[in-house]
């Protein structure tokens, strides 16, 4: 019985390190920045706590028009259009963890 316990104890705390968690990912960018119709813009998209390397995309909405985003997680481009748009980026850990934070940018 001690042995049992033993073995059930271990396999408790070990289960982290074998099956990690995808609790911990996050996307560290509270917002993009400031950007404006007509004027270049670039921004990195930043994450942690997961495994890396990390893939970005868009999971819903758009950038403005002008703006692209990398898999590398790179927004750039020059926004040809003032306004309001709603885009949600999703970034996928090697452990294919996933994570997907919303923003609202007005160029």
């Amino acid at each position: 019985m001690k042995k049992a316990l033993f073995l059930f104890l271990l396999l408790v705390a070990i289960s982290p390190l074998a099956y990690p968690s995808c609790s911990t990912l996050d996307i560290t960018d509270e917002s993009l920045g400031p950007m404006s119709a007509g004027t270049p813009f670039s921004h990195q998209m930043n994450a942690c706590c997961g495994t890396a390397p990390y893939t970005w995309s868009i999971a819903s909405g758009t950038l403005p028009p002008g703006l692209s985003m990398t898999s590398g997680g790179l927004i750039s481009g020059t926004p040809t259009t003032s306004g309001s748009f709603f885009v949600c980026i999703k970034v996928t850990d090697a452990a294919s963890c996933s994570l997907t934070r919303c923003y609202d940018l007005e160029p």
